[in-house]
Formats: structure tokens, C-alpha cells, sequence
């Protein structure tokens, strides 16, 4: 039966998110890989470059380190692992040891005591080399003055194109498009076999609500003023969502509302996207001669958008966090350190390149001269995107919430899955986007009055 415990590169800016205190820490280095044994229950989520640490687990690299520690891995689609995982942690069920998550959830269920502080343990363990993290990916992973997520890789925003599309259509696409720009460019880039735009419309807070949510920040609109105010109806905020909804369905691929990050990359590699905007953890994979063997050397990158702010960029990390209540709090760090570290980085490019291998969160991936030979084309817009994100002041206006793509309040998961069914049902003309953006305003004032925050 589980306890509960109780509770860079120079041009990388330091956010200041709260840091916490830890009752308990576990130290797996202090102990060889041998005497730590258990048996530790994995929740992931189902992206590239997991499902490559869930192959390179199962071909035994982990038990080579660790023969003592059992892993059992759950790997499901972002939607399902978020409902899945919130669920368990939140009623503190005990299903998990270890879970994916991100910077939305880490600070709030670390002040609930959900979480097991596992910085120490990391920055005691030299071969770590916590030191190397980018400050930006540890800010969010904080609460008062502990670390309580590794971080397993990183990501901004950012514009992919098809150089071979854009050149056969006379169109120029610049490193620093504006949200017009890119809208007049996916008209040029429309064709018979070709989808001008690819963005995620799959409902979801994590899928269409992350980059729709940078779009309403570049708008300069936001989710709420300082009163907690519902702003989706705000002129801004209103136009920022028409102009997303509008661009899917004037110049996005039919059944835009089924896809979310997978289903847009699959498109892009047949080259039936002129562009698509989303994750920077993407540039690696589209530029994989395996992944993407018709158009890898294809690929041009630009940075996201701008309209009234010049960035309205995320920042995001997928995460490994471990459950305060884990029966196996030592093999969990174990496991943890491992995953997000340099010789995991080594072992997975060892294995099958740089296409899968988790990147964003280390400063020594950017000075290593292999990668950079790989990643010249995108690696500087990438750091310059990953900077350029401020999730503390998101927004062209003071607001009362941090966070880039989402609002960092527990409520917003729910309010971010509901408010995106309503933009999916104005995309396939169930509802015009007039009606969805009154629906969702009425939503989001509801949360806000219902968490005790607008009066």
C-alpha cells in the first residue's frame, strides 16, 4: 500500500516561476545501478520521441544500467494520457510511479504535494549535470525552492514549409512572417494535392488550444483581463480566433478537426501541407531521411508568426515527474535521471540518428558539432524561439495568469478542452464562429467564476 508523502545558451532568459520544498529526498546515486531494484508503472505520452525511449527500453538499454528495476510503460495519445494521468494523480489513485507532464501542470500539483521533489537527487548526481539544463525548461518545473520534473525535451513554436512547394508557386516565405503574410502564402500554396496551412483543429487545451492559444497572445488578445474577465469575445481575442478557424478552413486539409500534432506531421511528410505551424521538437524529425525520406532535405523553417506582439510563441516540456505517493521513489529517479539525460541522448543517436532524440532542453545538444552539422538549418531559430517565449507576460496587456498557451489555473484544462470543442464545431459549420466564440466567453467566465477568481 502507497504513502502519501507530505508535502543554457547565454541567450536563454531565466523565468521566474515560483521554486519548492522538498520533505524527502531520494538519492539514486548514491547507490549502484545494481542494489536499486523495484518495479516502476510509466505513463508517457504517445509522441516520437517517446515511443523511441519506449523502443530503446524494450531492446534492453535501461536494464543495462539498471538490471534490478522493472519498468512497465502506458503510452497513450496526448488527449488520453492528460485525462488519464490527471485523474490518477489528482485522486492519488497510486496507478502511476512516474508520468509524463508539463510546465501547466508541475507547479500546481507540486503545491498540492502530488509530486516528489527530485532536483536534489539530480543536481547531487555529477555524470547528471543538472547545470546543463536550460534555465527557461527548469523555471516551470519549479515551486518554492525545488525541482519537482526532469525535463525530457523541449520545444517553441515555429513554421515549417516545403521549399520545393513554396518555389514551384513563386512564393518567398520570410525567416519572420507575419500571421497575414503566412495566411496570403497558404492561398498561393493551395493546389489539387496540396493544403496551403496545416494547424491542429483536434479539440483539446493541449492540442488546437496550444498553438490557437499563441495566435490570440501574436493578436494581442488574451483569455481574461485583470478582473478575470472572460476577453474571447474582445475585439482582439475574437479576431485572432476567426483568423485561425478561417485559415483551416479556407486553405487546411479536410477533417482539419481530427488532426492534432501526429496527424499534421504525417501530412507534411507526404507533402500534402504547404506549411505547417507548430512544435520546434518537430524539426528533427521532418528533417530525418528515415522519418520523412522524400522531402528531408525539403524542409524550410521560419519563426512563428507575428502580428501585433513580434512572438506569441510557447514555451512547453514534456517531463518526467514522479508521484509523492511512489512505492519505488528510488528506482523512480533512477529511471527519470536516465531518460533525461546526455547518455540516453547518446544511446538513442547511436541507434537510429538524431530524428527521435529528445533535443530543446540541454545547452551541450547546441555545442555538440555533430548536431549542429545535422541542425544548421533550424537550431538557431529554434534557441531564438525557445528566448523569445515569455510565458510570464504572455500577452500584449497585464493579465493575472502566466503561462504562453495555456492559462496556468487548474480549471483551464477542462475550460481549454470545452472552449476548443466549440472553435471545432464553428470549423465543420455546426455552429457559426460568432456563436462558438460567444460560447466559449461564457465558459471561460464561468471557470473563472467557479475557481473563485472573478468576483
Amino acid at each position: 500500500m502507497r504513502k502519501l508523502l507530505s508535502a543554457s545558451a547565454a541567450l536563454l532568459m531565466a523565468l521566474p516561476f515560483a521554486a519548492g520544498l522538498s520533505t524527502s529526498v531520494v538519492r539514486a546515486q548514491d547507490a549502484a545501478p545494481s542494489d536499486i531494484s523495484g518495479t516502476v508503472q510509466i505513463g508517457m505520452v504517445a509522441n516520437p520521441q517517446m515511443v523511441a525511449l519506449q523502443e530503446l527500453i524494450a531492446d534492453g538499454e535501461f536494464a543495462k544500467a539498471y538490471p534490478n528495476i522493472t519498468l512497465e510503460l502506458t503510452v497513450l495519445p496526448e488527449n488520453e494520457i492528460r485525462q488519464t494521468l490527471t485523474q490518477d494523480v489528482t485522486t492519488q489513485a497510486g496507478q502511476f510511479d512516474v508520468f509524463t507532464i508539463g510546465p501547466f501542470e508541475v507547479p500546481m500539483w507540486a503545491e498540492q504535494g502530488w509530486l516528489l521533489e527530485v532536483g536534489a537527487g539530480a543536481k547531487a548526481n555529477e555524470a547528471y549535470n543538472f547545470a546543463d539544463i536550460f534555465p527557461a525548461m527548469t523555471a516551470g518545473l519549479s515551486y518554492e525552492d525545488g525541482i519537482y520534473a526532469l525535463p525530457f525535451y523541449g520545444e517553441s513554436s515555429m513554421v515549417f514549409y516545403r521549399k520545393d512547394i513554396a518555389e514551384a508557386a513563386g512564393v518567398t516565405v520570410p525567416e519572420r512572417p507575419t500571421w497575414q503574410e503566412m495566411a496570403d502564402i497558404a492561398a498561393k500554396l493551395d493546389s489539387d494535392t496540396v493544403n496551403g496551412a496545416c494547424l491542429r483543429g483536434l479539440p483539446g487545451w493541449g492540442e488546437m488550444g496550444a498553438p490557437l492559444g499563441t495566435v490570440i497572445n501574436a493578436f494581442g488578445g488574451s483569455w481574461y483581463d485583470m478582473d478575470w474577465k472572460s476577453q474571447l469575445t474582445s475585439e482582439k481575442s475574437a479576431a485572432a480566433i476567426k483568423f485561425y478557424v478561417d485559415l483551416l478552413k479556407n486553405h487546411g486539409p479536410e477533417g482539419a478537426e481530427q488532426n492534432g500534432f501526429t496527424e499534421n506531421e504525417t501530412l507534411f511528410v507526404q507533402g500534402k501541407c504547404g506549411f505547417w505551424y507548430d512544435a520546434t521538437s518537430a524539426a528533427e524529425l521532418l528533417t530525418d531521411e528515415k522519418i520523412n525520406p522524400d522531402g528531408f532535405d525539403k524542409v524550410g523553417f521560419a519563426y512563428p508568426p507575428s502580428a501585433e506582439l513580434p512572438t506569441g510563441s510557447w514555451l512547453w516540456s514534456w517531463n518526467f515527474a514522479a508521484a509523492a505517493n511512489t512505492d519505488a521513489p528510488e528506482a523512480a529517479q533512477a529511471f527519470m535521471q536516465w531518460a533525461t539525460s546526455n547518455a540516453y541522448q547518446d544511446a538513442i543517436v547511436a541507434k537510429e540518428g538524431w530524428g527521435r532524440a529528445p533535443t530543446g532542453t540541454r545547452e551541450s545538444t547546441y555545442a555538440n558539432a555533430a548536431y549542429l552539422e545535422r541542425a544548421s538549418a533550424f537550431a538557431p531559430i529554434v534557441l531564438g524561439a525557445i528566448a523569445e517565449a515569455n510565458p510570464n507576460a504572455p500577452t500584449a496587456m497585464e493579465v493575472p495568469y502566466t503561462g504562453g498557451q495555456f492559462v496556468r489555473i487548474p480549471e483551464f484544462q477542462q475550460l481549454g478542452n470545452d472552449a476548443t470543442q466549440e472553435f471545432a464545431a464553428a470549423l465543420v459549420g455546426d455552429q457559426t464562429i460568432d456563436e462558438a466564440i460567444a460560447k466559449a466567453n461564457d465558459l471561460a467566465n464561468a471557470a473563472a467564476v467557479e475557481g473563485g477568481y472573478q468576483k
